[in-house]
């Protein structure tokens, strides 16, 4: 199509108009023009207006961001999960420039050097013989390509029958039409998107404080919760599973940590019925746990590792996920023999370029050790939190991925009701203290990035509490 000098003139002049508009708007300007114009995830527009507006972050350094009106806030959940290096690292910033100034996209069925550097770092990280790396583009792609991948194993062993996944209720591992289906988050409701797959089979998770089976102690409910997969297997028919996935610790209800028997149990179980084991690190890997990955943590070894946020920091968009040499291998052989998956931006340069000096800076800076000593710290902070105030009804979690569980009665363990807006509350008053953490439901999650202080812990805990004492006298609790 071509344009006249007059067409090409004022197309010249709206774009320089829409330019203009976007440098010189004001701060509700740009909330308004934000409500108008975007689908913020997990909300609406005009939910998000009764508040004024959604946050709009300009600029953020180590745990701080600052908005469109100067206002600073601790980032109190890394972005979501993943600024484990923490804000404002020019180091990334310019290993991504330096690689796409080079090459910007791979050429189909080629690799990068830095793509090749970051798998081989990948498997000198994780745990056992996790050998072969895919790499995609975040953790709803990187749990999708692990199931895939399960899936298309169990067709090379001769099992065809395989295509059912086993995951826990309280879970979450994604956004796709496939891992949506995995779990059962409170806060992200599926009835728009029916009929659940036959694929998806769900059972209790090992979570003592709301035990499904009532049980007298953690370890009971671990070996119920496992003996649950079990069931689960026969009950379907051993020949139709496929996978189990799971988080080593889970994130959703604020770091169910499970007891030590839960992981090997479910490990032997997957063994006994020739079922892939999953373990989704999306979040838990990379060290927010206190070690590289959380199957350390859990003292179990998985089949498939899958990972995202904490390998690039969020710098880029990047995921991927590991299998041991007895899955890789299976697929090696003739045309026939090929995994059938990928994506246009599998290993993209930018991504890997970032994760490769990401997970530099973590080794140089000894953040994973510094993610278990904080972690420790604050554990200690929630712990005495709880003691003091009535509204906590537990406080859970490990490392950098932790939360407390807001409740009514703590003797009951009720919760609030829906139309008291308990998450609202809070998120408005942690604001106004200078943290932002976006609370849904009944749990408060605390998950800063890696490389927050002792002093910025304090700092951090200290406003909590001042939001805890607020809400509480509010509600009467």
């Amino acid at each position: 199509m071509r344009y006249s000098e007059n067409q090409l003139e004022n197309q010249s002049q709206k774009a320089f108009a829409m330019q203009s508009a976007t440098v010189s708007r004001s701060p509700a300007e740009l909330r308004q023009a934000a409500l108008d114009h975007i689908f913020i995830g997990m909300n609406n527009h005009a939910m998000l207006g009764e508040e004024g507006g959604p946050l709009i972050v300009e600029r953020g350094d180590g745990i701080y961001i600052w908005d469109v009106d100067g206002n600073r806030y601790i980032d109190g959940i890394s972005g979501m999960y993943f600024r484990n290096t923490g804000h404002g690292r020019e180091e990334i910033a310019k290993a991504i420039y330096e690689q796409i100034s080079d090459l910007s996209a791979n050429v189909y069925a080629s690799v990068t050097p830095a793509a090749v550097e970051l798998a081989s770092e990948i498997a000198n990280l994780t745990p056992g013989d996790l050998a072969r790396t895919f790499f995609c583009q975040g953790g709803s792609e990187a749990n999708e390509s692990a199931l895939k991948l399960a899936q298309a194993y169990q067709m090379r062993m001769g099992e065809k029958g395989r295509y059912k996944v086993i995951s826990r209720r309280g879970s979450y591992h994604g956004a796709t039409y496939g891992t949506m289906w995995l779990g059962e988050h409170p806060g992200f409701p599926r009835t728009d998107y029916q009929p659940k797959p036959s694929s998806a089979v769900h059972v209790p998770a090992p979570h003592f404080y709301r035990c499904e089976f009532n049980s007298d102690s953690p370890e009971q409910c671990g070996e119920l919760a496992a003996l649950a997969i079990e069931k689960a297997i026969i009950s379907e028919g051993p020949h139709s599973v496929s996978a189990v996935i799971g988080e080593p610790v889970t994130q959703p209800m604020g770091g169910v940590v499970p007891p030590e028997n839960y992981w090997p149990m479910v490990r032997e179980i997957c063994d006994r019925y020739g079922v892939v084991l999953i373990f989704d690190e999306v979040i838990t890997g990379f060290g927010r746990l206190g070690e590289w990955f959380g199957a350390e943590v859990v003292n179990t070894q998985p089949d498939i590792i899958s990972f995202a946020k904490g390998i690039t920091s969020g710098y880029f968009p990047l995921g991927g996920c590991i299998a041991d040499r007895r899955i890789s291998d299976a697929f090696a052989g003739g045309p026939e023999k090929t995994w059938s998956h990928m994506y246009t931006y599998s290993a993209h340069p930018g991504g890997v370029a970032a994760g490769l000096k990401n997970l530099e800076i973590m080794k140089r800076e000894n953040l994973v050790q510094n993610a278990r000593e904080r972690g420790v710290q604050l554990a200690d902070r929630l712990a005495e939190m709880m003691e003091r105030h009535e509204i906590i009804g537990d406080a859970r979690g490990m490392g950098l991925v932790q939360g407390l569980e807001l409740v009514a009665d703590r003797e009951s363990r009720q919760s609030f009701p829906p139309e008291v807006g308990i998450g609202a509350r809070f998120t408005d008053a942690l604001k106004r203290r200078g943290v932002w953490i976006r609370v849904g439901a009944y749990i408060l999650p605390l998950s800063p990035p890696l490389s927050i202080t002792a002093h910025e812990i304090d700092e951090l805990c200290d406003a909590v509490e001042d939001a805890i004492v607020e809400v509480s006298a509010g509600l009467g609790v």
